[in-house]
């Protein structure tokens, strides 16, 4: 079991094995999980199609003998039995009603009055002993780990949408804020513009008390008679949970109850629709990991529904695998396989894949796992961001959601790695500089800092203008709204990289133009890098400035709305050019990597350990690249460069690389083609 941090890649095999054909399905299971090289299987438990909504004790009980059966059989064939049970509160209605069977259940109410009939609310005294008496049976079967699945959580328990909003939650919050409150009420102050509300703030932390106590309660019940067992928390994505204000180490802590925590962050990509759905992956497990309790083992979640190579190829499916261990995780959950009844053997080329692949995933976890930190730009993530965040007019709930993706995007698809660890130059857009206190912000503001025009815009409502080069900054408003048309931005400064009439298109984030700008009135000492242009090329107002504060700090401003503004038309090998000159700026020549494919979409990384260094990349893109290029900052000798080979063997890579050291300054040419099917991973020793 504690395999799991050897340095090897560690497959947990989520399968859910139907009564009615469950002797069949075991012995396929036991027949295949060692060809696969499974090292665990996490049963699951009434599942998707055939779920019964919340089990009845009666049909728990009949169904354990099997949950011993297989883990007896596992344990015969050197694999760790992990129990997942489907449903915690529920993730939605789908026609059924539990309070017909489960009387007295309460059911969560949303923001707008829809009422479940299934989900159930966290308060609910019915829910909570049918949950003890329900999780009991399963942890008779002392798994390995205990997963607590996504529905633990208060938003998108269909038909509720967010929060809830019940008679005991109303009763609680009344009680808090000394008066009684009515749901309509409450929710007209959650959801004020401007100002926030206090009582925004009072109900997101009622909301987080009540999660975890909620977790700690799943982790006495399971611990009072299996206490050997670990939890396991499946998590939908830290700036979405801002809505319901989650405090994720004390969560945390809470739900592992003095025991190692596993946690699942979410990959997405259930089906294969584009591999930049990768920016979103690796995104996803650095910043889980960064909100979490420290030591939290990972065991990321690889999704294919509904099951089959017409959702997902096997090629699409290895790379999701290959991310998570770049980025760091041990473990991968493998949800492959549906959980109607299908036979295994029927997809056989995803289990075939994984035997073939491991060698060389077992190799770059060795370098993944050893003891180091992620280079990059650093990106913010604060969990009180929603209570802080100012609303306007006519927002809806899932607007308190924090910023920060599209922004994390745009960078990435320059060649410009992120990361949530502590880096010289921090990247903030939208309201995340609300949430971010004075002293530390005129700390970042000693080092490299790039903003959006709303990030900046409230910096300089809270007096750090003189810190920023500016004087004023403008609502953000779509080009239709501007008193002048916006044609381009044209990047005309030589010093990054500029030259007169070099347009980038304005119309962001693609046809529809629905961008938003944020017009900037600069200091006299900023440096205007690139300027909004009309029809007929006059320049009318910065699109993007630089300046030096009086304590050495370097800022930059991009006068766009990031979280509206990126996407398609966003990206071109000007904004990467324009991109990578802003990082180099800002980190004046200590910048710790940027990397240039030739091609569009990269996916690249930096690891720092004790005595080496990994780089690597992913293709997100169909076409190849015949030549990669990383620059970076690098203060050692020059190094010998292996790379890893799809075998995985590390090779030298004389006749393959170019190295052209100077001035602390580190660049690797790759000269043999990298396509999307397999990453490029480089050892510098």
């Amino acid at each position: 079991m504690d395999n799991i941090n050897s340095r090897q890649v560690w497959y947990s095999l989520r399968r859910t094995l139907l009564p009615w054909n469950f002797q069949q399905m075991l012995d396929e299971l036991c027949r295949l999980a060692p060809r696969f090289r499974i090292d665990e299987v996490i049963v699951k438990i009434d599942t998707e199609e055939f779920s019964h909504g919340h089990p009845t004790l009666e049909w728990a009980r009949a169904y354990q003998p099997k949950l011993f059966l297989v883990k007896k059989e596992l344990e015969r064939l050197g694999i760790v039995y992990s129990l997942n049970p489907w449903i915690t509160v529920g993730h939605a209605d789908r026609g059924r009603d539990d309070r017909k069977r489960l009387p007295g259940l309460e059911c969560a109410v949303g923001h707008d009055g829809a009422e479940a009939r299934h989900c159930a609310c966290f308060l609910s005294p019915v829910w909570r002993e049918h949950i003890r008496k329900l999780w009991t049976i399963y942890a008779e079967t002392h798994p390995h780990i205990m997963w607590v699945e996504d529905d633990i959580r208060t938003f998108n328990h269909e038909p509720v949408e967010f929060g809830c909003f019940c008679p005991r939650h109303m009763k609680r919050f009344s009680e808090r804020v000394g008066r009684e409150v009515s749901r309509e009420e409450l929710v007209r102050a959650i959801l004020q513009p401007g100002k926030p509300h206090p009582w925004r703030r009072e109900y997101l932390l009622m909301q987080r008390e009540i999660m975890i106590e909620t977790v700690a309660f799943l982790a006495k019940v399971t611990h009072e008679t299996s206490p050997e067992t670990c939890m396991g928390l499946m998590s939908s994505g830290p700036r979405l949970h801002c809505v319901e204000g989650r405090a994720w180490k004390r969560l945390g802590e809470a739900l592992a109850d003095g025991r190692p925590l596993y946690s699942r962050p979410p990959m997405g990509n259930y089906c294969e629709d584009s591999l930049r759905g990768f920016y979103y992956s690796q995104d996803s497990i650095k910043l889980t990991r960064h909100v979490l309790p420290q030591g939290t083992i990972e065991q990321t979640e690889c999704e294919n529904v509904p099951f089959t190579r017409y959702s997902k190829s096997v090629v699409f499916t290895f790379l999701e695998l290959a991310v998570s261990v770049a980025y760091g995780s041990p473990g991968i959950t493998l949800n492959l396989f549906d959980h109607a009844g299908s036979p295994m053997e029927d997809e056989a080329h995803f289990g075939v894949m994984l035997a073939e692949r491991k060698p060389f995933l077992n190799e770059l976890a060795v370098v993944a796992q050893q003891p180091g930190s992620y280079a990059g730009v650093q990106l913010c993530h604060r969990d009180d961001y929603s209570l802080c965040k100012e609303l306007e007019p006519g927002a809806a709930y899932r607007d308190l959601q924090e910023d920060g993706y599209p922004l994390m995007c745009a960078l990435e698809s320059a060649g410009i790695p992120t990361t949530y660890d502590e880096s010289n130059i921090f990247a903030l857009n939208g309201q995340s500089a609300r949430v971010i206190p004075e002293d530390e912000l005129r700390r970042r503001l000693t080092g490299g800092m790039l903003l959006d025009g709303v990030a900046a815009k409230v910096l300089l409502e809270r007096g750090f203008g003189d810190q920023i080069g500016l004087k004023r900054v403008g609502e953000p408003m779509e080009r239709r709204q501007l008193p002048w048309v916006v044609s381009a931005e044209e990047f005309h400064n030589t010093e990054f990289g500029g030259a007169p009439r070099k347009y980038l298109t304005a119309t962001l984030p693609f046809l529809s133009a629905s961008g938003r700008i944020c017009l900037l009135e600069a200091a006299d000492s900023a440096q205007v890098i690139s300027s909004w242009v009309d029809p007929d090329t006059s320049r009318k107002a910065p699109a993007m400035i630089a300046f030096e504060n009086a304590e050495g700090g370097r800022v930059i401003v991009h006068g766009m709305e990031y979280q509206s503004c990126c996407g398609v038309a966003f990206n071109h090998p000007f904004r990467r050019e324009q991109l990578q000159n802003v990082v180099r700026y800002l980190g004046k020549g200590k910048e710790a990597i940027t990397f240039r494919g030739d091609g569009a979409y990269p996916l690249a990384w930096r690891r720092d350990m004790a005595d080496v260094t990994v780089v690597g990349c992913f293709n997100l893109n169909l076409d190849s690249w015949r030549e990669s290029i990383f620059d970076l900052y690098w203060s050692k000798p020059v190094p010998r460069i292996l790379y890893l080979s799809a075998d995985g063997d590390w090779l030298a890579a004389e006749g393959a690389v170019e190295l052209n050291a100077k001035e602390n300054r580190l660049t690797i040419v790759w000269r043999r083609e990298v396509d999307h099917r397999l990453p490029l991973v480089l050892k510098l020793v």
